[in-house]
């Protein structure tokens, strides 16, 4: 089987803290003998690809630890007895499930058979029966999913290199210290959550594993008892935080916050700064799981001299501006943000068959985003997709939504185009909101009268990571 691994626990000492879960707290050495337990459960004939249920328990965890660490390929499931699972299943024939929740998920498949081995320390699996499984790429680590804000989401190819590279990129970028302990505020089966845990792991710091999230009580309480001095937050949750009125309290426990998953506000994340206080640092950062998780970080002392933008890219990454010939075009001119690294993905999958295939990116991928370089800073401009034609005129619902939440003072806001010509612009709240939205002046919303039609829902809705699904507006 192939020699590529990514080991999380390679550095550290034997008694060094390396995932604390209620009130137990396993050592670097302990989670070490586990893993290679679990690994040896895998075996070492041929590469396997290994679904892992519920990884922000000590058990999941440890298993995707262990798949890593033996060179397998991995893909990770939250709560894998809902949703998309069984279809997850189906598409990608996963060689073993781990947890009970991966079991169940597939009793219905034809191409499983009931034979279910106990995993050390825990664990439950089942391997998958199938006449002739596609072989993996050499290089395959792991098999993530997009949050799907504008689609049902797709599957994306990660290498070995792409997890190692990102992670000490993200090391680098945050200050990641052997010291630091990170609470696991975000599910890990999305790309923001997992390069948390990736990174955290790397620099020999802690990870905490929590499924509350920071607008829950029981987040806080783990944060005090354990002693968390980072975690990370998506502009939904930091919306929530800023109206807490307890958030200034507890943010300023913090040594570090780090804030991505999408667009936030100028005044929201300086807001958050005031919140966190000069003992803490706010690190806002750029990124896709395409990349393997962030392509930039703002540095927190650049954030007032830099407000708006979403910082530089991280070590190894490099970003260009292209216009619409596919040529890059000149600083401080608009166009289709590319980046460049070694965390770009290999590329999409949609069955097993595809898992085979080799680098089709080639360490280069456009974004579909639209933003400016300005002394080497990038700010966004929104989305290539949410550029359309309203009457002959283009409107960017990006531009819409960030002018109507500034006018309702930070409510959330969600433009859609929903038949030609016709913008819905759908805002959290009852008629008070758009009582205020239409005081403020609808003009200044940059659609052409008679184009714009207003609606209220109580929550807009949204990806696990915190991104507005457009499609469910649609």
């Amino acid at each position: 089987m192939t020699s590529v691994a990514f080991d999380l626990l390679a550095d550290g000492a034997y008694d060094a803290a390396a995932l604390v879960d209620g009130t137990r707290v396993l050592t670097r050495g302990q989670a070490r003998e586990m893993a290679d337990g679990i690994a040896r459960f895998l075996g070492d004939d041929t590469k396997k690809l290994v679904m892992v249920d519920n990884p922000r328990s000590l058990s999941g965890a440890l298993a995707y630890v262990a798949v890593l660490r033996a060179g397998h390929a991995v893909m990770l499931m939250e709560a894998a007895g809902q949703g998309d699972a069984p279809r997850l299943i189906e598409r990608l024939r996963p060689d073993v499930l781990m947890g009970p929740s991966c079991v169940r998920a597939a009793e219905a498949s034809p191409h499983y058979q009931r034979h279910v081995r106990e995993v050390p320390h825990g664990g439950v699996a089942r391997w998958a029966i199938d006449a002739d499984p596609a072989a993996l790429a050499e290089d395959l680590a792991l098999v993530a999913r997009t949050s799907g804000s504008t689609s049902e989401g797709k599957l994306v190819r990660l290498s070995y290199d792409n997890l190692v590279s990102n992670a000490a990129g993200i090391v680098a970028a945050t200050d990641i210290r052997g010291s630091d302990l990170v609470a696991t505020s975000l599910r890990l089966d999305y790309s923001f959550g997992l390069s948390m845990f990736h990174s955290h792991l790397v620099a020999g710091a802690t990870v905490g594993l929590t499924t509350a999230s920071p607008t829950m009580d029981r987040f806080w309480t783990d944060v005090e008892r354990w002693g968390v001095t980072s975690t990370g937050m998506v502009p939904s949750t930091v919306r929530f935080m800023l109206q807490d009125p307890e958030s200034k309290a507890r943010l300023s426990a913090l040594r570090s916050l780090l804030v991505a998953g999408g667009p936030l506000q100028a005044d929201s994340l300086r807001r958050l700064r005031e919140a966190v206080g000069p003992q803490g640092s706010v690190f806002y950062m750029y990124g896709q799981t395409e990349a393997t998780a962030r392509m930039t970080c703002l540095d927190p002392e650049l954030a007032a001299e830099h407000e708006g933008s979403v910082g530089v890219p991280i070590a190894g990454g490099r970003i260009e501006i292209r216009g619409p010939d596919g040529l890059e075009v000149g600083p401080g001119r608009r166009g289709e943000v590319y980046y460049k690294g070694p965390n770009v993905m290999l590329g999409y999958a949609v069955t097993r068959d595809d898992l085979a295939l080799s680098d089709l990116c080639g360490g280069e991928l456009g974004t579909g985003d639209i933003g400016r370089l300005r002394d080497g800073v990038l700010y966004l401009e929104g989305r290539v997709d949410r550029q359309v034609q309203v009457l002959g005129e283009k409107v960017n619902l990006d531009a819409v939504e960030a002018a109507a939440v500034s006018a309702l003072g930070g409510t959330a806001a969600a433009a859609v185009l929903t038949e030609p010509d016709q913008v819905h612009l759908h805002v959290e709240g009852g008629p008070e909101s758009l009582k205020r939205l239409r005081a403020w002046g609808l003009a200044g919303l940059g659609i052409p009268p008679g184009c714009l039609k207003l609606r209220t829902v109580a929550r807009l809705p949204r990806t696990p990571s915190g991104k507005v699904r457009y499609h469910s507006l649609s």
